[in-house]
């Protein structure tokens, strides 16, 4: 009699658990079809797991295309934006540990001609201190982008754009996030170890990880597909199509690789999880962050939400976040195939807060 009812106990309590798991399900598609429905949003994917909890959602909404009204679909490949930034901060820790770059090192060490390279170290271009300014935000960068969209960009001629103002503080004493810190990691990268970036990133990631449709854009205006067509520079324009428009060496090491939402769920667990950085390594990227906002902070290429880990990134036409938390077993990946005022920010905010509350 007690054993039957110790099993009856442990079955009702599985049932609640999956009659919660199905509410939360079905609330988090309902958001997910609120953006569609009610902004200018063309689709969206969104990969919600949590092995805790048992739930395994990947939910897409909207359209790919939308004068064919093609359907988004999870396996379409998208441009990540500046999640690029943790595979590059990645590979700088690995040459950390290998002993071929060190976080103290100077910007001078590299490239002594830059103004106040004995100033800026390695863990100021990681963690966003330098005070460089963001080469993306200077008008003259800017007009020369619209007037030649399909550009080839070197990385040098980005930096040196950024350069071209004023330093935002000295080095080391506050926090901006700035496009150029990656540009400039990625030189460095090439510089230390003698290949692309693209080369590198393929080596130490992309293989290890067992990753086919994930890979670094060095130049060019198009990508591997089949792909979700990206809409918009920020705001609606009816038509506005940017897919395949601007050469994706204007950001490179800060925001060049594509990807899926699949591959890119196995990416940020191994990046979250410690797989790719020794245990000492990881530790310290994980804990070594400068609060930046309410329950947000940066530190080695890697932005921290509650206990998430990950980024996220805007390019033109694709906005995405990508999330793990080793704590909750969960991992959400969300893109939009559109680049406008609402970003999938909001809906990781509204996911998480739904399921785990304001201590996320």
């Amino acid at each position: 009699m007690i054993i039957f009812f110790l099993i009856v106990i442990s079955a009702c309590k599985k049932e609640i658990s999956v009659d919660e798991n199905a509410q939360s399900v079905n609330q988090i598609k309902s958001i997910a079809d609120s953006i569609i429905q009610n902004t200018k949003v063309p689709g969206l994917v969104a990969i919600i797991i949590d092995k805790k909890k048992n739930i395994n959602l990947s939910y897409a909404v909207g359209l790919s295309d939308i004068p064919n009204k093609i359907p988004i679909t999870k396996e379409n490949t998208f441009r990540i934006g500046s999640n690029t930034k943790t595979f590059t901060g990645t590979i700088l820790l690995q040459l950390v540990e290998e002993g071929k770059v060190l976080l103290e090192d100077p910007l001078s060490t590299y490239f002594p001609n830059y103004p106040k390279s004995n100033n800026i170290t390695i863990r100021m271009l990681c963690n966003m201190t330098t005070g460089i300014p963001d080469y993306t935000l200077i008008q003259g960068w800017m007009d020369a982008m619209e007037q030649n969209p399909a550009k080839k960009w070197d990385p040098t001629e980005l930096v040196n754009w950024a350069f071209t103002e004023n330093f935002l503080f000295e080095p080391g004493t506050q926090f901006n996030y700035s496009n150029t810190n990656t540009v400039l990691l990625g030189m460095i990268i090439e510089k230390v170890t003698g290949n692309t970036l693209e080369k590198e990133i393929n080596n130490r990631i992309v293989q290890p990880l067992q990753l086919s449709r994930t890979g670094l854009i060095t130049s060019g205006i198009s990508f591997p597909g089949p792909f979700s067509k990206g809409y918009y520079l920020g705001s609606y324009v009816a038509g506005d199509e940017q897919t395949e428009v601007f050469d994706y060496s204007y950001i490179w090491a800060a925001g060049s690789v594509y990807s899926t939402p699949k591959e890119l769920q196995h990416y940020a667990e191994a990046l979250v999880e410690g797989s790719l950085l020794s245990p000492k390594m990881q530790l310290k990227r994980l804990t070594e962050v400068n609060v930046i906002a309410p329950n947000a902070a940066y530190g080695y290429c890697l932005l921290k939400r509650g206990s998430f880990y990950g980024h996220n990134g805007t390019v033109f036409g694709y906005t995405s976040s990508m999330y793990h938390s080793k704590e909750r077993a969960s991992t959400i990946i969300i893109y939009f195939n559109g680049m406008l005022e609402i970003h999938p920010d909001y809906l990781f905010n509204r996911i998480v807060n739904l399921l785990y509350g304001k201590d996320y």
